[in-house]
């Protein structure tokens, strides 16, 4: 008996339940973290980035220690994005949402906050910045950066903007990283809405 061998090639696809079933369960299990988070109140050490742009939308901030420069920062899709770097020792934001689009989901994913957030060690690199905005003690200034060569360091270190206090209403940033080194959330809601 002569067995006669045959390749085969079989295209490949993908299945779509199995994957939006593990996809969605990835983020239940974030949710659910999240929720810890929002039961205990506090997280530490929270940073959020590399996962492309997302949206801060927030009534009202009011900060103190307040400083920004220049920077590049890495997102979801290119290594290299010029942005603000801003930090804010310590502020209290009223109405905060920040919302991630997976448009190949078709989803937006939303982290809501139902009383006053209170963040201690605030770093946010944003590429766009909108809100009525308010300083006390405002010094913007140029510094002499010698032969740095890097126009990255060159550009984070030559100009420099700071403030004693910050106050913005209607705030509505883009932005590729977050990191706060405390932050309370209280009335914290993690939830999806279909994108139109």
């Amino acid at each position: 008996m002569e067995m006669a061998t045959k390749s085969v090639i079989i295209g490949g696809h993908t299945a779509k339940k199995p994957l939006l079933a593990a996809l969605l369960g990835g983020f239940l299990f974030l949710s659910a973290l999240l929720s810890i988070f929002g039961l205990t109140g506090v997280a530490y050490a929270l940073p959020l980035g590399g996962v492309g742009e997302f949206t801060i939308q927030f009534d009202k901030l009011n900060g103190q220690g307040f400083k920004m420069y220049g920077g590049m920062a890495e997102s979801g899709e290119t290594k290299q994005t010029p942005v603000f770097v801003n930090e804010i020792k310590n502020a209290s934001i009223q109405g905060l949402k920040i919302s991630k689009d997976f448009e190949a989901l078709g989803l937006r994913v939303v982290i809501e906050a139902g009383g006053t957030v209170s963040i201690d060690g605030l770093v946010q690199k944003a590429t766009q910045i909108n809100g009525n905005i308010s300083f006390g003690s405002l010094t913007m200034k140029e510094n002499y950066v010698g032969d740095v060569q890097n126009p990255v360091q060159k550009a984070a270190q030559e100009f420099t903007q700071g403030a004693d206090s910050i106050s913005i209403e209607n705030g509505d940033l883009k932005t590729v990283y977050l990191f706060q080194q405390k932050v309370s959330l209280p009335g914290m809601k993690v939830y999806f809405e279909r994108l139109k």
